[in-house]
């Protein structure tokens, strides 16, 4: 079950136990540089920022823009029997959808025993490690987490998982298994390749996958597996009907480090989508430092197409980050981010990215 906020307001009523929390982030981001062919900008005023593929998050030319990385979350849960049964719903309002509140969470979930857990409805797919947290910036290090990897159609499931946790000698384990489905409207990762006036609708159907995580003091490892059928309907076309189902086969792995003062990610992901287009070869490195309240942060993300037709791969790009965080309190922190997106796409493979470097401000409260 999500757990973000360390306050948590609660209130009993007989049998049931009712406890709400909440998180937002009020960011601001500025161009300061960059280049782009305007043959390819799909309508955005380019040079850009992608913050965000899944929801649409944008930075464009010109003044300090507010709505691609601010978000106001709500979360509720009512439990019964000391927590064994409980039903958890978050609703989230974003910039990126000018203010629009969509349901991200709504599930029930049943602790089976000391070890099992089920878990029924929506839920956030656990593609990558931030996956279930990336929308309360107060737990994350970066204003915006890397796009090159937290960049897809598809965040969410509609279906099942059956949680599993034990000790391993010394070490902590949790294996999570899923299966569903999600079909998403009016896509902003299609908007982005597609035309700012665009509107594509997304499915993954049969999703199934299993997720590991090993935990031994202050070292981390996760593998993900999942596998799906992905279909698209351009509605702005006059397309009444989902494209043929085409399977997609998801690989992920990652290692976390937080030791004393110091902190490391290595995040890798590579994704198979033959039947479409190609394959996906995805890496992550950052590195950070505790200074008291101050966290200094640097981190490097790539992300490669590689077509099925052969040759130079076709779509590419990379971001170097540069953080610095402060945290106020025990519950809000402060936020500059610098990043450099670096475009490596073949000269012959059309999109709207380019080169581009901005600023980004943020701030960022849990409650």
């Amino acid at each position: 079950m999500a757990t973000f906020c360390p306050s948590v307001h609660a209130e009993e009523a007989k049998w049931l136990e009712f406890s709400g929390s909440g998180f937002l982030t009020v960011a601001a981001g500025k161009i300061i540089g960059g280049t782009h062919d305007e043959a390819t900008d799909q309508g955005f005023a380019c040079p850009c920022f992608i913050s965000d593929y899944a929801q649409g998050g944008v930075y464009e030319q010109g003044g300090w823009k507010f709505g691609p990385d601010s978000k106001l979350g709500l979360q509720g849960t009512a439990s019964a029997e000391n927590g064994r049964y409980a039903l958890t719903g978050q609703v989230i309002s974003r910039g990126a959808k000018d203010g629009a509140a969509n349901l991200e969470w709504l599930y029930g979930t049943v602790e089976v025993n000391g070890k099992f857990t089920l878990q029924v409805g929506r839920k956030r797919l656990p593609l990558f490690v931030y996956s279930e947290t990336q929308d309360v910036g107060y737990t994350l290090p970066w204003i915006h987490l890397p796009p090159q990897l937290y960049g897809w159609e598809i965040v969410n499931y509609n279906g099942a998982n059956l949680v599993y946790r034990d000790q391993w000698a010394a070490w902590t384990s949790t294996l999570n298994i899923f299966g569903g489905s999600e079909t998403a409207r009016d896509t902003g990762y299609s908007t982005i390749y597609n035309g700012k006036d665009s509107h594509t609708d997304a499915r993954w159907s049969d999703i199934r996958g299993a997720e590991l995580n090993l935990t031994r003091d202050w070292f981390s490892a996760r593998l993900v597996y999942i596998q799906s059928y992905t279909q698209t309907k351009i509605v702005s076309d006059g397309e009444s009907d989902f494209s043929e189902r085409k399977q997609q086969r998801i690989h992920g792995l990652s290692f976390s480090v937080d030791h004393g003062n110091w902190l490391g990610r290595a995040e890798f992901l590579y994704s198979d989508r033959k039947e479409d287009y190609g394959k996906d070869y995805i890496q992550l490195y950052a590195a950070g430092y505790r200074f008291g309240r101050l966290q200094p942060l640097v981190s490097y993300a790539n992300y490669r197409e590689h077509p099925n037709a052969g040759g130079e791969p076709a779509e590419g790009h990379s971001t170097l980050s540069l953080v610095m965080r402060y945290d106020l309190t025990d519950a809000d922190a402060f936020k500059v981010q610098w990043d450099y997106w670096k475009d490596k796409t073949a000269p012959d493979y059309s999109t709207m990215h380019g080169d581009a470097r901005i600023l980004t401000l943020s701030y960022d409260r849990v409650f």
